[in-house]
């Protein structure tokens, strides 16, 4: 897997220097969701999609109340957004906010019974990236609010985290 992420990560940095126009970001993001970060610059050169895939819930709510009973630990979730991005300035350094969809599944425990939760609901997210001058790589951070609607209605969970990504 490691040098599947390393051709990968060596062949982005080889398409950047023909190009301004960035069609793809791949990343990764520590925080919470921890996990990849993929993302489709659309050609109006003012939306993306996003998609990110990690580990939920090992920062903030690892042992939170949910429903009848509290988490037990941290899960997977997976969520797609639609981003609006726009410069701030200079090239470098850019600002992005988005909503979208969010599956998760995670163990909680009731009544000392651990019970396994898949959830779906609405996400919110903004954030700050920067561009590493010549270079394909930015860095950025964000803060989210994931809002379940299925099966625990209006259960709210912080979001947010720092990562890099390469833009090719």
């Amino acid at each position: 897997m490691k040098k599947i992420l390393c051709i990968v990560f060596l062949l982005c940095i080889s398409f950047v220097g023909h190009s301004q126009y960035k069609a793809w970001a791949v990343g990764a993001k520590l925080g919470d969701p921890s996990g990849l970060t993929v993302r489709r610059y659309l050609k109006n050169d003012k939306n993306a999609i996003e998609f990110n895939l990690g580990v939920y819930g090992a920062i903030w709510g690892l042992r939170s109340p949910y429903r009848e009973g509290s988490f037990d630990g941290a899960g997977v979730s997976f969520n797609a957004l639609y981003l609006w991005h726009r410069e701030l300035g200079s090239n470098l350094l850019e600002a992005y906010y988005g909503f979208g969809l969010q599956m998760t599944s995670r163990n909680y425990v009731v009544n000392r019974v651990q019970m396994s939760s898949s959830g779906t609901g609405g996400i919110g997210q903004a954030g700050l990236e920067y561009s590493i001058p010549n270079s394909p790589l930015s860095v950025f951070g964000e803060l989210g609010v994931y809002l379940e609607m299925i099966p625990a209605s209006q259960y709210i969970h912080p979001q947010g985290g720092i990562g890099a990504r390469v833009n090719f």
